[in-house]
């Protein structure tokens, strides 16, 4: 687990800033290549990759400055210092989302054929961006002596829990992406209709971060002892069933 790779001159090159620089490029490489392969939107995966990263960016960091207001709060001048840690996987997606819908309005492009081309894309990137999260001991799980990981002095994980095993949660996140990615990639060209493939995605993933919130160790909760990210969870879960039903009905117009 390195924190910082190395350095350029006095300047350290911090692994979560590589890696989440390298899940964006794999990204939008295979989101191209799946667009290559329908034979459309190749131009506009490119055109669209700089509004859906500024967006994302945005997303995850006031997604959590709102759910760490109580830290915010008392020092805003750190709401910006986004490469002082603090984003958002879920943030990141529906600052993404909002971005995609706005551009997609713009040039008037069909949302949801354009959603299911970007959806393996995203996969990636959050699967590279995880094991940033772990090189640099954030995102960690709670104690697990039979299935854990230990972290060094410096990370946040050691702050809280000192050198217990902790679950690698984070990793676990990481492979579910991956699975989900294969999934989605295998049903690909049977989709039943435009926008099964991202919905798709927004149930899996949803699915497999409420489960693993459970063994997460630095997550804060809202109420009905579910975690922040576990509710959130819940409700892309419902939205996404009822755009499923609603978008297999044959009349309907999206």
């Amino acid at each position: 687990m390195h924190q910082i790779l190395f350095y350029l001159g006095d300047w350290p090159i911090r692994s979560f800033g590589v890696m989440l620089s390298l899940g964006i490029l794999a990204g939008l490489l295979v989101s191209y290549l799946v667009a290559r392969s329908q034979g459309r939107y190749e131009e506009e995966v490119l055109d669209l990759a700089f509004y859906a990263i500024l967006g994302g960016l945005v997303g995850a960091r006031l997604w959590e400055v709102m759910f760490s207001w109580d830290y915010y709060g008392n020092h805003p001048l750190e709401i910006p210092a986004i490469w002082n840690g603090g984003i958002s996987v879920q943030g990141s997606v529906l600052g993404g989302l909002l971005a995609v819908i706005w551009y997609c309005r713009k040039r008037r492009i069909a949302i949801w054929p354009m959603m299911d081309t970007l959806a393996p894309g995203v996969l990636v990137g959050q699967a590279l961006g995880r094991l940033g999260c772990f090189l640099n001991g954030c995102c960690f799980g709670i104690p697990h002596k039979h299935f854990g990981v230990i972290y060094p002095a410096g990370t946040d994980a050691y702050y809280v829990y000192g050198a217990q095993p902790l679950f690698p949660a984070v990793l676990l996140e990481a492979a579910w992406d991956i699975l989900v990615l294969i999934v989605l990639l295998a049903i690909y060209r049977r989709k039943p209709f435009h926008g099964f493939i991202a919905l798709s995605y927004f149930i899996l993933y949803s699915l497999g971060r409420f489960i693993l919130e459970f063994w997460r160790g630095d997550s804060l909760r809202t109420f009905m002892d579910l975690k922040a990210a576990q509710f959130s969870s819940v409700v892309t879960i419902l939205v996404a069933l009822a755009l499923m039903y609603y978008l297999y009905e044959p009349f309907a117009i999206l």
